[in-house]
């Protein structure tokens, strides 16, 4: 291979990685080959393999550079930071929650749906992929913040629970993993669309948080 600048390089990769998102939208992730981004990308087999060893390796980038993408911690801090009570920084955060989901559901939501079947069906690219994944942990975050405005919350006599603390947790989490999937599955495969009408993250998301403040016994 002639010698290149490194510019050169990261502009080429980045070329080939912009293709592969590309492919990853209008294709599952477990079912994208090799031959699939080369033609979406224009690169020929013997050049794009100057630059990836392999598909795995396109891929652990193309997570990392979604998830990076979608860091939102510093606006997890800036709502806690900006409300008043812990009542108005729960609402704020499922609300951002929606408004995230709303924004990243063909990109990050597709991906890491498809990422768990890939994992299941293939346990050894399993064992190659996940090593080098560099987790996106702002959901976990945001999640924990909630938790922490319950807490707060109950500390400050403003929220007197219905039901145990570790059976509420329990509620959110779920709830919010059964929204981001029924969400992926409707609008990156189509389904449900005869039965209901197209989910609004936003909503389902308020409507959870208004079920939350409920168990928590507010006015």
């Amino acid at each position: 291979m002639p010698k290149v600048s490194h510019e050169y390089v990261i502009r080429k990769k980045n070329a080939i990685l912009k293709a592969a998102l590309s492919v990853c939208t209008v294709k599952p992730l477990y079912e994208i080959t090799m031959r699939d981004i080369i033609k979406a990308s224009g690169v020929s087999q013997g050049g794009i393999y100057r630059y990836y060893s392999d598909l795995d390796e396109i891929l652990v980038e193309i997570i990392n550079q979604a998830n990076a993408n979608a860091d939102y911690k510093h606006f997890v801090d800036t709502i806690i930071e900006n409300s008043d009570t812990p009542k108005k920084t729960i609402e704020k955060l499922f609300t951002f929650l929606g408004e995230n989901i709303k924004e990243n559901v063909s990109t990050v939501g597709k991906i890491q749906f498809e990422l768990t079947i890939l994992f299941a069906n293939n346990p050894e690219r399993q064992t190659k992929i996940l090593p080098h994944i560099t987790e996106n942990e702002s959901g976990q975050y945001l999640v924990a913040q909630i938790f922490n405005s319950i807490h707060e919350g109950i500390s400050l006599g403003s929220f007197q629970p219905e039901v145990p603390l570790d059976d509420l947790f329990t509620f959110i989490m779920t709830s919010i993993d059964g929204i981001v999937s029924d969400v992926v599955l409707q609008k990156c495969y189509g389904m449900f669309q005869n039965k209901q009408a197209l989910f609004d993250e936003i909503r389902l998301m308020e409507t959870l948080c208004k079920s939350v403040q409920s168990l928590l016994g507010c006015k």
